[in-house]
């Protein structure tokens, strides 16, 4: 293509024309600059946001050298302080030697916080050495080994160490770990505690041991603990020599050269029976069987006793180490015991031991023997007796069945706490009480009846005195009966009604702490407890009981059979101005009553059952019938 054709096809620019109802473009056009414009405005926005509500929180941290690193928002550390807006964090440290730390914290609302945090240290690493070697480590209390060793891990901080070894003192010292996973090392050396000790003996080569631990034959020279010990020196046919020695650490001890004595000559006696008496040349040595040691080379006289036996005495001479095995059967000097026993079948043991039966004659040794006869159902009984040589004894045994023992148990007499004296009484027999129709002066309620008393029962021995009522009733008084006075303190007491005489028993009951018989409302008797166990009044039957029967009947009047009575403080010629009637030709010189005890007592211990004054009983005076064939029980 020619030049003259390139500039023919050249198009020439002619003027635009917009169309009619064509669409216009936009002027605006969004330039770079104002985009980074843009952008760095919004950024310094958030930027200074982030400044005006961000804390400051300074981080102190040990060891300093520490790394920190903070995650959970946007923090910026500066120059000893980081901005952080509230909120969790986690702060990760991290140091060398030191334990990693992670932990979380809040950042709070106010302006400026403090976190102070400490890394903890690692373990730290502890060699251990030791002369001598073997040694047991102790760390705080605690045995952790054998040296040599590394005690691992061990905390940072003082440490109590304890080295301990035989025959060496113990060592103790503080160490102070450093930890940050450091080795450290330590070399002990324990102080020995034990010195030298030289033995020799006469005779040479004898055994030594120390605390029964050997250690060679004399002569010798050995170690011996600075504590000391129990040396020992032993040769066959010599006595053992012992001594408890010391020797201060590293020294050397020379004990004098030791001369053996010889050795005893032993005795091992037994007896049958055992437990003979020995002694040696006039001496006690103790009782069979025993083991005596007795000096060599020498004539001993021995003699053997025994209780019952007859003495057994020899003579021995032993050499030096030699046992004598002395067996000897003692001779008895024997007696006969003959044991009679009702029942006739009891058994009989002596020493613990059943021998037969009642009615047997034992030949036992001259020497005190327990002899127990026994029957079951029945208390047994114990007698201790010596037998005599060619002489027989007989002991005789009324075994009492449990019931028998018991009541036999029972104490005969006893006092009240109001200073009286009562006897105890069990009644076995029947007997009548009142009087035959034909019997002068028979009063209408004295009707003939069998009487059975079926309780035991304490019984006064006296009436009760002026002295000991009025420590009851203090106020009272026995008055008088036409001037002769009834109130000395040793008259029985009067002029007392039935429930004056009840309550007195009451009384007595309360001060020896035993159940009340009588029933009392408002202070007065209103009945009576049969189960109880206190004081009473007797009962008519026990009364007359006590004042009639005998062994051999009943007596017709409470002195006898006899009239005028013999004794006792009746209606005498002494009280014809006291009282109408009296007894013609008796005299007991008390025209009133006289003091408790002052005649004699009746068959059973009872004084003043007739005449002095009249006794209360405990049940009333009346007329009762009985067609029945049994005897009235009371």
């Amino acid at each position: 293509m020619t030049d003259k054709n390139r500039d023919e096809s050249l198009i020439a620019p002619v003027e635009f024309a917009p169309m009619e109802g064509g669409s216009k473009r936009s002027n605006f056009t969004l330039r770079p600059i104002a985009i980074m414009t843009g952008l760095a405005f919004l950024i310094s926005l958030l930027v200074l946001w982030f400044l005006l509500t961000a804390k400051s929180v300074i981080v102190s941290i040990d060891p300093a050298t520490a790394e920190v690193h903070l995650e959970g928002g946007i923090t910026f550390e500066l120059a000893d302080h980081y901005l952080i807006r509230p909120g969790e964090y986690q702060l990760i440290a991290t140091s060398e030697g030191y334990l990693d730390l992670k932990q979380s914290f809040i950042v709070s609302e106010d302006d400026n916080q403090l976190l102070p945090l400490t890394l903890e240290k690692k373990p730290g690493h502890l060699q251990i050495t030791t002369s001598p070697t073997d040694a047991e480590i102790w760390v705080d209390g605690q045995q952790v080994g054998i040296s040599p060793m590394t005690v691992t891990p061990l905390s940072p901080g003082g440490h109590q160490l304890e080295i301990r070894a035989p025959r060496y003192y113990i060592h103790q010292s503080n160490v102070d770990i450093e930890g940050l996973d450091h080795n450290q090392s330590l070399n002990i050396e324990l102080d020995p505690a034990w010195g030298q000790i030289q033995l020799s003996s006469i005779p040479p080569n004898a055994a030594v041991t120390i605390n029964n631990k050997p250690r060679g034959h004399t002569p010798l020279t050995t170690e011996l603990l600075t504590t000391g010990g129990i040396v020992s020196i032993v040769l066959k046919g010599y006595k053992p020599w012992n001594k408890a020695l010391q020797v201060p650490p590293g020294e050397t001890l020379a004990v004098p050269e030791i001369i053996l004595e010889p050795a005893d000559g032993v005795i091992e006696a037994t007896s049958t029976p055992s437990g003979a008496t020995i002694t040696i040349d006039g001496q006690y040595r103790g009782t069979t069987p025993i083991t005596l040691k007795v000096a060599a080379n020498e004539k001993h006289q021995i003699s053997l006793f025994l209780n019952g036996y007859t003495t057994n005495k020899r003579s021995l001479l032993l050499a030096p180490g030699e046992t004598e095995k002395l067996t000897i059967s003692m001779k008895a000097n024997v007696g006969g015991i003959k044991v009679l026993a009702s029942p006739s079948d009891a058994s009989v043991w002596i020493e613990g031991v059943r021998r037969g039966t009642a009615g047997k004659t034992f030949r036992l040794p001259a020497r005190p023997h327990r002899i127990d006869i026994k029957k079951p159902g029945y208390v047994s009984q114990t007698r201790t007796v010596t037998p005599q040589p060619k002489l027989d004894q007989v002991i005789r045994v009324s075994l009492l069945t449990e019931q028998e023992a018991r009541w036999a148990s029972i104490p005969k007499v006893i006092t009240s706490p109001g200073n009286q004296t009562l006897k105890f009484f069990k009644p076995k027999n029947k007997f009548v009480m009142g009087a035959s129709r034909r019997e002068s002066g028979r009063r209408a309620n004295e009707v003939l009846r069998d009487i059975q008393l079926t309780r035991p029962f304490y019984l006064a021995t006296k009436e009760v005195t002026n002295s000991e009522f009025k420590r009851f009733q203090r106020q009272h008084s026995s008055r008088h009966i036409n001037g002769n006075t009834l109130d000395l303190p040793m008259q029985p007491v009067v002029n007392v009604s039935w429930q004056q005489a009840a309550a007195y028993c009451n009384w007595l009951s309360k001060k020896g702490g035993l159940k009340l018989f009588y029933k009392e409302e408002q202070g007065k008797i209103v009945g009576e407890d049969i189960k109880a166990n206190g004081y009473r009044l007797p009962t008519e039957a026990e009364w007359a009981w006590a004042a009639r029967v005998t062994d051999s009947g009943m007596k017709k009047h409470i002195w006898g059979n006899q009239f005028p009575p013999t004794t006792g403080n009746f209606a005498d010629i002494s009280a014809g101005k006291v009282i109408g009637r009296v007894v013609i030709n008796y005299n007991d010189n008390y025209p009133s009553s006289a003091p408790v005890g002052s005649f004699p007592s009746n068959h059973k211990g009872i004084f003043d059952l007739g005449g002095n004054v009249a006794e209360w009983v405990n049940d009333y005076y009346g007329i009762e019938f009985n067609l029945s064939m049994t005897a009235d029980k009371d």
